[in-house]
């Protein structure tokens, strides 16, 4: 038994934690003593140690008992609450965070890691405990819960997970109430004199993160009989054994924080290896030197001579968890292609990584490539695969991996694509590999396509490749991408500069182009995504897979952009266009011409994340909706400083610093695709410079002469729908010290269950706007959704466009609050694209009994990029 607190000092850091004071727990210890509740002991040497069990119960009382002298029956009482019945399909989200989205492989709720079934409350709360307390499962809790909900003003409580449900997050409560014939406590029941203290009728929360500290300060005995700790501790303690190791090395607080988010990746993919699997496992295909899993999906209509696609899973992912985040079966039935997937056994890597730092796994008729190629040979063989037409990728290891494949076996691939990954030979042994992957290793292209070549006896030609990189990713560091660039663009004889730049989707694409005109090399740069794969999740052709940890739904999908720069669609990919060439068509489309890109290289502004910092503030007083012109991503941070002036440039529909901007690209005299400031010489805003004069002069009406005729204070409604807004429940506040960086803002309010008013109540603005091709909606907000009045009550805030949820945060039986501006970036509204629609802010409250229930909206920067016009009463 591993002894971490006695019981008595246990109190005292559990008071610590909760900020109760030290002598009211002590107190309510001895009253559990007292009560029978726990067996006496002494309090120095040979005290009892606190164990999960013990925790739980001094957690209940000190959580649900209002008064010291009610805490042993309130423990009795919480401890005892059953599970809530749910009905099939009822157990709903609490909170949800976005609108629901439709995901090509289904929609099911994928099975928790942490299962509770039939447990009362204290014995659910135990367990979470215990799984705190274990170091090798600590990160499922985390991962999984959302927290501790005990409700003073009635036997009522809830443990309440987070958990992704429809393509969204979302939080669902397991809810506990009195059992069927149970009597409340004492002093909740009228009929033994109970009377509820307005005071002390309130609700308590938990969060995860004190849930774990409380749990790692109890002492688990080394005699687990513990049935899920069995099951879900012997994988886990691999990583958290990696976790002590990582402690010792130079990049030991990185390598943690990679370790701990593995953990949330493990019980994703957990949860997906229990559903039923679309791949079918081959046993036999070869000497399989790596021992390495052999799985395969064929289409239903597999045509002869069809192509295939080897596909590398990362670190603790499997080859089922990665296809359904991927989607690349989705694809393989659209269009005809044989899929193969290498799995990583846990005996060979204790995160079921890829090894592709080890000499004797990453190089040719070694270990795991060559088990990997044997699996290929079989492929072919067996289902007359066109050998012309093999390809493979991966993500994080399974990327590093792809270009091992590539490197040591490029007869056999005709192009491969790197997502997340690392170039071939940049690290031997783990040591070298954290330093490649944390920090990076800089060679010069020569030096990485030496390596290359030295692979093997090929002399080419050499596969195409796609390169896929997130630039906010803190697992392996974006330099990387950069230097798999180098090493590939020198075995192709290629100049380090791109042919081609240009955007699709809103994010950087660059294109390395051989002498005769083919994209040798492509590569894209996910402006603010973390680590892993971009998605594009949804039933359209161009959509596939399902948003989950390491698979990220930031508008892009890079298994369709993958497949499409193979030649494995249908269609071919969007035609590149010299930069001089693409800034003169945007000139054109901002000049109002009615002709509109259409190959993706001119964008709507791009789905970068951004934080409520980084947004762009609005001109004091305006309507708090702008319509702005296709952009590219990433150009809102300059644009926060002259948003001013960029509203003031719109004279007569002519941009006429966007037209400046373009001929001065053209002419070769500025960078495209970023801010003049930072790509003209010395940094000057030669545009702005111009533009700047034109308003000094009276041609273009200036910045300063916009300002709002508007009062500080609440805006009358006529001023409101002067603005353009119409409806009610809402008000139009100017100079408010809570706006977004000042300025005016919108507050919508809605209750229900007060003033003698239950049921549903919406309070809603709308206005109508007319869109261009590709219009994405964003915008900062900051909520304030109570509703923990009892299971059924709900407070929500939605944004709809012609009725349809297009944006959407709910929170049922339970309360929400945003205390900082939040950004929600690029909603994608092309649906409704080229028409004119209705654009809807709702705040609504439901309540059932009266008791009141409300919802709170502050909403300010109103965008929509690639707006044509407002209508006209706007």
């Amino acid at each position: 038994m591993l002894n971490r607190l006695a019981r008595y000092e246990f109190s005292e850091r559990l008071a610590d934690l909760l900020g109760e004071s030290r002598r009211d727990l002590r107190f309510r210890v001895t009253l559990m003593v007292t009560g029978g509740l726990v067996a006496p002991g002494p309090r120095g040497r040979g005290s009892p140690p606190a164990t999960p069990q013990y925790a739980a119960q001094l957690l209940i009382g000190a959580m649900a008992a209002p008064q010291q002298a009610q805490t042993v029956e309130a423990i009795r009482c919480y401890a005892d609450l059953q599970p809530a019945a749910v009905a099939p399909g009822g157990n709903t989200p609490r909170v949800l965070f976005g609108p629901a989205l439709a995901t090509a492989d289904g929609d099911e709720q994928p099975a928790a890691a942490i299962r509770l079934d039939g447990m009362r409350f204290g014995e659910a709360l135990a367990q979470l405990l215990e799984l705190a307390c274990a170091e090798e499962t600590r990160p499922i809790v985390a991962g999984e819960l959302f927290g501790v909900w005990i409700n003073r003003g009635c036997p009522v409580a809830s443990l309440q997970f987070s958990a992704w449900w429809q393509g969204r997050r979302a939080v669902f409560s397991h809810t506990y109430g009195l059992a069927p014939g149970a009597a409340p406590p004492a002093w909740l029941d009228p009929q033994r004199g109970g009377l509820v203290d307005p005071g002390l009728f309130h609700s308590v929360f938990l969060p995860v993160r004190k849930l774990i500290e409380i749990g790692s300060l109890t002492t688990l005995s080394d005699d687990r009989r513990n049935p899920m700790l069995n099951k879900l501790g012997h994988k886990m303690a691999a990583i958290a054994n990696m976790a002590k190791l990582a402690a010792k090395t130079p990049h030991g607080s990185r390598w943690e924080k990679l370790l701990s988010t593995l953990a949330s990746v493990k019980a994703w993919s957990d949860q997906v290896d229990t559903q039923e699997s679309r791949l079918r496992e081959v046993s036999a295909f070869g000497s399989n030197p790596g021992e390495l899993t052999m799985y395969t999906y064929l289409p239903e209509s597999l045509p002869a001579n069809a192509p295939l696609v080897v596909v590398l899973h990362g670190c603790t992912q499997s080859a089922a968890s990665y296809n359904k985040g991927s989607g690349w079966s989705t694809v393989a039935d659209r269009h005809g292609f044989a899929l193969l997937f290498p799995q990583q056994q846990w005996n060979n890597n204790p995160l079921r990584c890829f090894n592709w730092f080890r000499p004797e796994d990453n190089e040719r008729e070694r270990g795991e490539a060559q088990s990997i190629a044997q699996m290929v040979d079989r492929m072919v063989a067996e289902y007359g695969i066109d050998r012309r037409r093999v390809f493979v990728t991966g993500t994080s290891s399974g990327g590093a991996m792809t270009s091992v494949m590539l490197a040591s076996y490029p007869e056999v691939f005709a192009a491969g694509a790197v997502i997340a990954g690392v170039p071939y030979r940049t690290a031997k042994g783990l040591q070298e590999g954290l330093e490649s992957i944390f920090q990076g290793r800089s060679r010069s292209g020569p030096e990485w396509g030496a390596l290359v070549r030295a692979a093997s006896p090929h002399q080419g030609p050499w596969p195409r490749l796609s390169v896929w990189h997130g630039d906010a990713d803190t697992a392996v560091k974006p330099v990387n991408a950069e230097e798999l660039i180098k090493q590939w663009a020198d075995v192709h004889g290629l100049d380090s500069r791109p042919s081609v730049e240009m955007r699709v989707d809103g994010y950087p694409r660059r294109v390395w182009q051989g002498a005769d005109g083919e994209e040798l090399i492509e590569s894209y740069t996910i402006t603010g995504m973390s680590h892993g794969a971009a998605l594009d999740p949804g039933p359209e052709p161009h959509q596939c897979g399902t948003a989950a940890p390491f698979f990220n739904a930031v508008g892009i999908s890079s298994t369709h952009r993958i497949a499409d720069f193979w030649g494995l669609l249908a269609e071919r990919p969007a035609d590149a266009r010299a930069p001089a060439a693409e800034a003169a068509a945007d000139a054109q489309s901002r000049a109002g011409s009615p002709a509109q890109a259409a190959d993706g290289t001119t964008g709507a502004a791009g789905p970068e994340p951004h934080s409520a910092g980084s947004a762009s503030p609005g001109d004091r007083g305006e309507p708090l909706l702008r319509k702005e012109p296709a952009r590219e991503a990433g150009n809102e941070h300059a644009e926060a400083a002259d948003g001013a002036q960029a509203a003031g440039r719109q004279s007569m529909g002519l941009d006429v610093h966007g037209i400046i901007s373009a001929s001065l690209q053209a002419a070769g005299l500025l960078k495209p695709g970023s801010r003049p400031r930072s790509s003209a010489p010395l940094g000057i805003d030669v545009p702005g410079i111009i533009s700047t004069a034109l308003e000094a002069a009276g041609v273009l009406k200036g910045g300063a002469q916009r300002s709002s005729p508007f009062h500080a204070g609440r805006f009358s409604p006529e001023t409101l729908r002067s603005a353009g807004w119409e409806g009610a429940g809402w008000d139009l506040l100017h100079d408010d010290p809570r706006a977004f960086r000042g300025g005016s803002m919108l507050y919508g309010h809605a209750s229900s269950g007060d003033s003698g008013a239950v049921g549903a109540r919406a309070q809603s603005i709308s206005r109508r706007v007319t869109l261009g091709p590709r219009p994405e909606l964003s915008y900062v907000r900051r909520l304030d959704l109570s509703a923990a009045v009892n299971d059924y009550t709900s407070a929500s805030f939605r944004v709809l466009v012609d009725g349809i949820v297009v944006d959407e945060v709910t929170a049922i039986g339970m309360v929400h609050q945003e205390n900082e501006w939040l950004r929600q970036s690029a909603v994608d509204l092309a649906r409704f694209a080229n028409r004119q629609v209705t654009l809807t802010l709702e705040v609504a409250a439901y309540a059932n009994i009266y008791s009141t229930v409300y919802a709170k909206a502050w909403v300010d920067q109103v965008t929509i990029s690639n707006a044509v016009e407002a209508a006209a009463h706007c």
